[in-house]
């Protein structure tokens, strides 16, 4: 490829990062077009100094809107930490605020919280399935059978999201690679000037029913990534990325 054709090339990649919500775009024309753009990276090894994506760029910080701050039965609180690590961004929950914060690059972000809130409804639907057959009275019981079906679910989602990060770590180009430190130590010095300090929390699997968490590890392995890449679903756990 001549310079003149590599140029356009990457001009392209940099057209199709900028097709954003806030830029007029659907979700699905955006979460498409950054899909293209990143094979697009991968198939030429388009380099992050090509890209002008430098220590220099900054990442940012977002927190959900009111009317996505909700969070029924802890589900995204419960996903959050494997979304963040597929994404490569850092969510958490401050105490002083409704919602998930979103740390990381605005690409990366709009995807991060694409996915968490698909997740989500999709946890929502077969919790909906199970307990239509659920005969545990009302009452404590039947809170136990809905919180131990979630934790099974998303506990189930989140091992098969970290598996996929995995392999797509190790997967990585040498371009891929450099690209994910640049990426990984913007979203650190950007957390460390605003002094955001972020504790590990383990999901409580005590008190739990056996049966309601085994429903939800199966709904869970059904989950899928709502992607449009050229039409087709990829799905968790089935080698994509």
């Amino acid at each position: 490829m001549d310079k003149t054709s590599r140029e356009k090339l990457i001009d392209k990649v940099k057209a199709l990062f900028s097709k954003t919500t806030a830029n007029g775009c659907t979700e699905e024309e955006m979460l498409s077009s950054l899909a293209k753009a990143r094979a697009l990276i991968d198939s030429y090894e388009i380099t992050d100094d090509e890209l002008k994506l430098s220590r220099e760029e900054k990442a940012i910080l977002r927190d959900e809107t009111e009317e996505d701050a909700r969070d029924t039965h802890g589900i995204k609180g419960q996903l959050g930490s494997a979304v963040a690590r597929y994404c490569r961004v850092r969510i958490y929950r401050d105490s002083s605020k409704a919602g998930l914060t979103f740390v990381g690059f605005k690409a990366d972000i709009d995807w991060a919280a694409w996915l968490i809130d698909h997740l989500a409804d999709f946890v929502h639907d077969h919790l909906f399935e199970f307990m239509l057959d659920c005969l545990v009275p009302n009452g404590k019981e039947r809170n136990r059978e809905i919180r131990s079906f979630v934790f099974g679910c998303t506990e189930r989602i989140s091992a098969r999201m970290i598996e996929i990060s995995d392999q797509s770590k190790a997967e990585h180009t040498t371009n891929g690679k450099a690209l994910v430190v640049i990426k990984d130590q913007a979203i650190k010095d950007f957390m460390e000037a605003e002094s955001i300090c972020l504790q590990s929390r383990s999901s409580s699997s005590s008190n739990i029913s056996d049966g309601a968490r085994a429903a939800g590890q199966s709904a869970g392995d059904r989950a899928s990534f709502g992607r449009p890449v050229a039409g087709a679903v990829l799905r968790i756990g089935k080698g994509n990325a």
